[in-house]
Formats: structure tokens, C-alpha cells, sequence
């Protein structure tokens, strides 16, 4: 990494010889962990590419339809072939397919591709973004390959968007502001994954999800609770992690978390979480599909997030997962809207200020949102952790069953998932405290904090350290 940055910022200058080197360092670090699928990243690259050339040069709309499908069913195709294969033989074999059949349509065990969901969802964005721009330059294959392959965010985002980051690798200015915001991000990352995410999924998390039988109700909520923490730290310190990487080579590539478990409602919600997937899904999915100007508003919501759903893995329990986010994102919204049709609507019932509740009655309905949209969320969370539909039903039934007997949970957990709180609620406090006292610090003296950091951060984690839940996304 470190032969990279000052590779980086001694190259930026020459349009020559940046992209070449940019391109390299992406492959090399993807090559580090699934070399094998380095030309599938090459053939999406590709694909999409070839797709924007022909755009630029077809003006017949009947064509460019043509042409913009024919990219997005490859696309999809090649994600669909990866991630869905083994679910369609199993929902084949469910529906009473013939031993035989499946047995000739059977392959060897088909390995995921890192990040093949993150890099398909950036070339098909390039792709739709020229499609619906005409008038955009087109990148050149380098540059393309550049944009889909980008080392810090090709394994599990944020997904970049190329109007974003395709002209950030042309105008690189070094910020010295950057550069300790990066060295607090990297650290936030650190701590997040390494002392708190993989301390709550060995002390209780796995533990609850293979033999919850063995725990009473505060124990699995403690393992209920722990994994909506565990997600959230390992989720977001990487995506820490990605933003100060990238800010340290001069990029930035946008936060995709802001404070999610603060959220009064489910609406909130998915503007806080996974950012980059969310405003995706709501770009090239709901508003396609009519969003709220046309059609069926409640329709578009559960369709894109049933898909969404579907986007995280090959099982029902996502389907399942994503069906009760839709339901519950109809529910905020027929809620929210009816509001803004009583106090927007000409001639109906407009609220006053005074009218609307003392402070503390709108604190009251606040805290009762945030309750209800945690709770529904963390219990949402446990069809990702458990192994199957079955055992996560067994748990929801071990949460609500107060009556048995069983073990609990260190109340060092509970105090982990209270921290996981409190850092959304002050983290911006934190990072400010942090970035004030670094900006005193000479180059040596912060690199000797950041290294004491890094060393504590490790001392707290146990050996060891998990791979990144959304790895295998």
C-alpha cells in the first residue's frame, strides 16, 4: 500500500503514465484475492464499454434500446449464472423436476466471484448513465476498466457512479486535510471490524445462531441486538475503510453510512444504510418502474426492495428479508405522505406550529419511531445470520419466550451494542476531536500515532480477525 501511494502521487501528473499504473495496482489487488476471476472483470469491463461506444454512435431510439438491453441482460446473466445457479436448481428440484434433469444440468461447485456484484452494478451504470446522456464523453477502455475495477471499492463498495469518480481520475490535487481525515477513517475502520465487530460475532453472535437453544430470551436478544452491531461495524468500517484509502490516493468515494440505527422510521432508514445500493436501486430500478409519479406507488417500493433482497444472495430468506423491508417501506410511506397531504394539500387541514405538539410530545414520538424501526430492523437482520428460514423462526420464538431457562450474554456485549449506538449518535463529535488534535501533529509524529493506534486496535480484537460480511455479497 505504501509503494502504491507514493507511486500514485509521483504519476498523477502524467496522463501517460497514471491510468497504466492506476490499472496495475487495481489488478494486482483484486489478483490478490480471486486471480481467477480477473477476466471477468476484463469481459464486464468490456461489455459495457462496447455498449457506450455503440450509444455514441446510434441515434435510432428503437437501437439504442436494443443495444442498452442486450448489455443489461449479459450483465445480469453473468451475476445471475454466480450468485443464483445452485438456487435454481434447488427451486427446479422443489418444483418436481426430474433426478435425471437436473443431474445432466448440474456443474462442479461454482465458486462466487469477489465484488462481482459491486463491479457489475458500476458497468451497468456506466452503460445506463450514457444511455440516458448521450451528450456524456466517452470514456476510453482504460479508463473504464479503471472506474469498474478501482481497488478500494471493487470488493464491497461503495458503488461509484462514473460521473463521480471517472473525472476524479483526471484532476487528482492533493489536500492535506484529506490526508488526516483519511488517517481517522482508516482508524474508525479498524477499530469498528477489528475490536468491536468481531468481538460481538465471538461472544455471542455465533454462538446464538447455532445452538440458541442452550440460551434464555435476554441471551438470544443479546445475540439479536449484537448482530444488528456486528453488520453495522463490519459493514461500515469498511466502507471507513474504502473512503480513507481513497482519500489518501486523492479520491473521494462518498460516504455510505450516516447514522442508520438513528432512524424514527423505515423510510429514514434506507437513506442511512449502504447508501451507494440504496439511491442504485432507487435510480435504476424504482423510478424506471414508475417510482411515485406513475403507476403503483406501493408496488414500485415492494418490487425494488424484494429485489434488493434478492441482490444479497441466492436464498428465500432474503426474498423473505426483502419482502418485510418493502412491506415496511409501504407502511412509512402511505404514513408519510398522508401527512404531507394534511399539511400541504390546498384546503386541507394545515397544522400550526403550536398546533403540532409540545417539544416533548414530538421528543415522545421520536424515541417510540427510533424503537419500533431498531427493533424491526434487528429482527429483519436475523434472516441474514441464520442458516436457514427454519432456524431463524426457532429464534424468533426463543426471543419472545421469556419463561425458559438458559444462558445470557457478558455484559461486555451489551456494552459493545450500546457503543455501536452512542457512535452514531456523537461519531461526528469524535472525528472532529480527532482531526483538531492531529492537525497539530508534524508528518512523523502522526504517522507514530497512527501506528500506536493501529497496534492498540489489534491488541483489542482477538486472532484471528473475520472476513467482511458483505465479502460474500
Amino acid at each position: 500500500m505504501g509503494v502504491a501511494l507514493v507511486l500514485n502521487w509521483r504519476l498523477k501528473a502524467s496522463p501517460l503514465l497514471y491510468p497504466g499504473f492506476l490499472l496495475l495496482a487495481n489488478l494486482t489487488f483484486y489478483g490478490l484475492g480471486a486471480p481467477r476471476f480477473l477476466p471477468l472483470l476484463f469481459i464486464v469491463a468490456l461489455a459495457n464499454w462496447t455498449t457506450v461506444a455503440v450509444l455514441a454512435q446510434e441515434d435510432r431510439p428503437f437501437w439504442r434500446k436494443f443495444c442498452l438491453a442486450l448489455d443489461v441482460c449479459f450483465c445480469l446473466a453473468v451475476l445471475f449464472f454466480f450468485k443464483y445457479y445452485e438456487f435454481g436448481l434447488n427451486l427446479l428440484e422443489r418444483m418436481g423436476v426430474q433426478p435425471l434433469l437436473l443431474a445432466r444440468l448440474e456443474l462442479p461447485e461454482i465458486i462466487y466471484p469477489i465484488g462481482l456484484s459491486f463491479f457489475t452494478f458500476q458497468g451497468l451504470s456506466l452503460a445506463i448513465d450514457h444511455y440516458r446522456n448521450p451528450q456524456r464523453p466517452k470514456p476510453d477502455f482504460l479508463t473504464t476498466l479503471n472506474y469498474i475495477s478501482f481497488f478500494p471499492t471493487v470488493l464491497s463498495g461503495p458503488i461509484q457512479r462514473p460521473a463521480h469518480l471517472i473525472p476524479q481520475m483526471r484532476s487528482l490535487k492533493f489536500d492535506p486535510a484529506h490526508f488526516n481525515l483519511a488517517v481517522v477513517l482508516i482508524l474508525s475502520g479498524l477499530f469498528k471490524k477489528v475490536a468491536l465487530s468481531s468481538y460481538v460475532s465471538e461472544n455471542i453472535v455465533r454462538q446464538v445462531f447455532q445452538v440458541p437453544e442452550i440460551f434464555a430470551a435476554p441471551g438470544i436478544w443479546a445475540g439479536i441486538y449484537g448482530y444488528s452491531a456486528q453488520i453495522y461495524l463490519d459493514f461500515s468500517g469498511y466502507s471507513d475503510l474504502a473512503l480513507g484509502i481513497g482519500l489518501l490516493l486523492g479520491y473521494n468515494v462518498g460516504v455510505n453510512f450516516n447514522s442508520p440505527y438513528l432512524a424514527t422510521n423505515l423510510r429514514d432508514f434506507w437513506r442511512r444504510w449502504h447508501i451507494s445500493l440504496s439511491t442504485w436501486l432507487r435510480d435504476y430500478l424504482y423510478i424506471p418502474l414508475g417510482g411515485a409519479r406513475r403507476g403503483f406507488k406501493p408496488l414500485n417500493l415492494f418490487l425494488t426492495q424484494l429485489l434488493g433482497g434478492l441482490w444479497h444472495g441466492a436464498h428465500f430468506r432474503y426474498l423473505l428479508w426483502g419482502a418485510l423491508h418493502g412491506f415496511g417501506l409501504v407502511v412509512s410511506h402511505f404514513f408519510h405522505d398522508r401527512r404531507r397531504k394534511l399539511d400541504l394539500a390546498p384546503g386541507g387541514v394545515r397544522f400550526r406550529d403550536w398546533q403540532k405538539g409540545p417539544p416533548r410530545f414530538r421528543l415522545f414520538w421520536a424515541a417510540a419511531g427510533f424503537l419500533v424501526t431498531f427493533n424491526f430492523v434487528s429482527l429483519s437482520w436475523i434472516l441474514f445470520r441464520a442458516e436457514d428460514s427454519a432456524r431463524a423462526w426457532e429464534i424468533v420464538k426463543a426471543a419472545a419466550d421469556f419463561s425458559r431457562p438458559g444462558a445470557g450474554a457478558p455484559w461486555q456485549v451489551w456494552l459493545v451494542i450500546g457503543l455501536t449506538l452512542l457512535m452514531q449518535l456523537v461519531g461526528a463529535d469524535i472525528r472532529e476531536a480527532f482531526l483538531k488534535l492531529q492537525s497539530r501533529f508534524t508528518g512523523p509524529v502522526l504517522a507514530l500515532w497512527g501506528a500506536f493506534w493501529v497496534v492498540v486496535i489489534l491488541k483489542l480484537g482477538p486472532e484471528g480477525v473475520l472476513p467482511f460480511i458483505y465479502f460474500q455479497y
